[in-house]
């Protein structure tokens, strides 16, 4: 049901607000023990978001020269 779909930006939009709607949920319910997250904050967050797209341009700099080889 919830990937009835074959829109990938449907579902791609989906798992976000699920996932936002998780997070709130966490938030209201752990209020007291939320203090193991302080780590996560918008500049650790930007490290995340470069070192991934740093990981997935490798990634596809790599295929792209193996499938040129071949």
């Amino acid at each position: 049901m919830f990937f009835s779909t074959s829109c990938k930006i449907c579902k791609i939009i989906r798992i976000f607000l699920f996932s936002v709607f998780l997070i709130v949920l966490l938030a209201l319910i752990q209020k007291d023990k939320l203090h193991y997250l302080k780590f996560i904050n918008p500049e650790n967050g930007a490290y995340f978001i470069l070192f991934i797209g740093l990981l997935i341009t490798i990634y596809k700099t790599l295929e792209y020269f193996k499938n040129k080889n071949d």
